[in-house]
């Protein structure tokens, strides 16, 4: 799909076992309305049927790269390459198991394209379940349009990860390591945070679609912790699978470009937000 009158989105999808949904998602980033994208599949080793599916749409779709590891080589790879291999100036990455409106590419690169000081663009989040039915939950973000980088950084810390998933400037995270550890989608953010806007697209959705029965926020952490989902492959990350966030949340605010009388106000605020962030997310 390429138009060379609009800017080049390269849509990165890491992928492991991902057979039940993804057709649907795959069916849903052919339908986008954006005339000029790359689709770049990277497979981590998946025992399923994930492999053939991909195949299929690489044969039909000339803009659709598909590359697949020979072992499981943890999910930070995964993702690094995909973006890595990609040639946009817009990046996204998109889960193998979600579907988008047919105008998101469209609605969150037209918002990008008009703030060009702003890092992300994002559409309202819309919860769908095993068959694709709506469950009644939703959930949109604070746009950060004229806050300055301490308030962003803190809308950053206490919303949802949803905008990990939304079109990036690719160029803000090309020089940004993707950490293996849980955590990182924030650690991320946090980065963007300090370099320019996050954009909210209202009229635009992504359904994520919940299928895992994780009733708590410690199913969660065992699927963390798990060896196919490799964020904890240490005995001590294992124990202490978030020790690690703290230090690296720290690190960003300190590497950021910003006045030295910033980063201190930052860290001053952000010392005592570590244990109410933690039980935040914990309920």
């Amino acid at each position: 799909m390429i138009n060379s009158e609009h800017q080049l989105v390269s849509i990165g999808m890491p992928i492991y076992n991902e057979e039940r949904f993804l057709r649907v998602a795959l069916d849903a980033i052919v339908a986008q309305d954006y005339p000029n994208i790359e689709l770049i599949i990277s497979d981590n080793c998946s025992t399923d049927g994930s492999a053939n599916i991909c195949q299929e749409y690489a044969r039909k779709y000339e803009w659709i790269t598909y590359h697949r590891y020979e072992s499981n080589t943890g999910p930070a790879r995964n993702f690094s390459h995909v973006l890595n291999a990609s040639r946009g100036k817009y990046f996204m990455w998109a889960a193998g198991h979600d579907r988008w409106d047919a105008n998101y590419i469209h609605a969150c690169v037209k918002m990008l394209e008009k703030h060009p000081q702003a890092a992300i663009a994002y559409g309202s989040s819309v919860w769908i379940d095993e068959r694709g039915g709506l469950y009644g939950r939703e959930s949109g973000y604070s746009d950060t349009r004229g806050m300055n980088e301490v308030a962003r950084y803190f809308t950053v810390l206490w919303g949802n990860m949803h905008p990990i998933l939304g079109v990036i400037r690719k160029e803000y995270i090309m020089h940004s390591p993707l950490l293996n550890m849980v955590g990182s989608d924030l650690v991320m953010l946090s980065r963007l945070s300090l370099i320019g806007d996050f954009l909210h697209v209202s009229d635009s959705c992504w359904y994520r679609r919940e299928f895992r029965a994780e009733s708590s926020y410690g199913d969660k952490l065992k699927r963390y912790k798990s060896d196919s989902y490799g964020l904890a492959n240490t005995r001590v990350s294992k124990l202490f699978p978030l020790l690690q966030l703290p230090f690296e949340l720290v690190r960003v605010v300190w590497g950021a470009n910003l006045a030295v009388v910033t980063k201190v106000m930052i860290l001053l605020l952000l010392l005592p937000s570590f244990p109410a962030r933690y039980f935040a997310a914990k309920r």
